[in-house]
């Protein structure tokens, strides 16, 4: 197998490293090699593109492999475009309606009722925006989009037959009294946030977030000449490429409406510019995009204690190795991630100030690969390279 293609990503700048980033010295980024390329061999993925950096600097950037398993496929780059499948939900959905909370167009303890009267029902009237974009709100984990569309009236937007179909189905728990992971939370969501900004979450996050921080790549409606080099998924039979594979995003998907819980497409280089704008409390080249405590609310857990789970605003919390350590308890040392169902993963730490893109196709050609043997190698060697946890590590 060929050997990756390792380069800095962005304009060459004198980099500061940040205090306590891991020491990747060349045996650790041969086991990052070795891991990756094993898994392409395993048919794991036939694609992948991760970046390890922090704020001030880029770490380790490799793309391995085709985006096919033929040989004579394009290969994988840094600026390959991927489904992001839920990563969706963090980058996309979140980022959208914490910018309309800091324009101050919505607060997350407003109704969902009070932008889609269809909430406005016994039993959903209750929920709030903080409950949906913390996965408490009792909402059911999924629907199917034959649902919808079976009762969609004469000339009704899909995306509207899919809300009142949301709306009509029962609980799976009392509000805030469990935590179910639910796509059906971030479609509504979306919804919100289409409706309060008076443009699809698309245009609106090109406008405010992807386009000035210059992620060019990032859209959920990729071009003609974009789709060619997106890395295919297959859902069911089809193939898909620059297509979204989620069943439900891809049935509200339109060219104006696109799906809050899935439906982004970006690359390893675009998000690490998000990562790095993040991880500088949100800011990036002078500009504020997100108020340092709304990068710390995404980093606080939402979910009351007595479920004994956790989940951010908008990002999942981790806890345990080899993603998290004990030494990241609190939003100010957090380990915020967020992974995908086409193989892709974010995650950030707070305490050590680096971050992880790592963006495969796990489901080309089928449903049956899996990325996690490859990622958990990759966060093991971020873990002990990093002098923060030595520590904790050894004893």
């Amino acid at each position: 197998m060929r050997r990756p293609s390792l380069f800095v990503i962005l304009a060459l700048i004198i980099c500061i490293p940040a205090l306590g980033a891991p020491i990747l010295d060349d045996a650790a980024k041969s086991r990052i090699d070795s891991a990756v390329e094993r898994g392409i061999e395993r048919h794991l993925a036939p694609a992948v593109a991760l970046v390890i950096g922090t704020k001030d600097e880029i770490l380790y950037a490799g793309a391995y492999g085709h985006l096919t398993y033929d040989p004579n496929s394009p290969p994988t780059t840094l600026n390959t475009l991927f489904d992001l499948a839920s990563v969706s939900k963090a980058v996309g959905t979140t980022s959208a309606t914490l910018l309309l909370m800091q324009d101050g167009k919505l607060n997350l303890d407003d109704r969902v009722s009070k932008y889609l009267p269809a909430f406005d029902t016994d039993g959903k009237r209750d929920i709030r925006l903080r409950h949906l974009i913390s996965h408490i709100s009792g909402l059911p984990a999924y629907t199917s989009a034959s649902k919808a569309e079976e009762m969609r009236n004469p000339g009704e937007p899909k995306y509207d037959a899919l809300i009142r179909l949301i709306a009509s189905l029962p609980l799976k728990y009392k509000t805030e009294e469990d935590y179910v992971y639910s796509c059906l939370n971030f479609l509504t969501l979306a919804r919100v946030n289409h409706e309060v900004a008076g443009k699809s979450q698309g245009e609106f996050l090109r406008d405010r977030l992807f386009g000035p921080l210059g992620m060019t790549h990032t859209t959920y409606y990729p071009t003609p000449d974009e789709k060619t080099y997106s890395a295919p998924t297959v859902g069911g039979t089809t193939l898909l490429q620059g297509s979204v594979h989620d069943p439900l995003a891809a049935y509200i998907s339109d060219g104006f409406f696109c799906g809050g819980n899935a439906g982004l497409f970006s690359t390893a280089n675009d998000l690490s510019i998000f990562c790095r704008m993040i991880l500088s409390n949100g800011s990036w080249e002078g500009r504020e995009y997100f108020k340092p405590e709304t990068v710390d609310l995404m980093a606080t857990n939402k979910v009351p204690l007595r479920v004994h789970s956790m989940h951010g605003t908008g990002w999942g919390r981790a806890l345990n190795p080899p993603t998290a350590t004990k030494l990241n308890r609190g939003y100010a040392k957090a380990v915020m991630t967020h992974a995908g169902y086409t193989g892709t993963y974010i995650r950030f730490d707070r305490l050590s100030g680096t971050f992880l893109v790592f963006l495969t196709n796990r489901v080309f050609p089928d449903d049956k690969g899996g990325e996690y043997p490859m990622r958990r190698e990759v966060l093991r060697v971020m873990l002990e390279a990093d002098p923060v946890y030595k520590d904790v590590l050894t004893r």
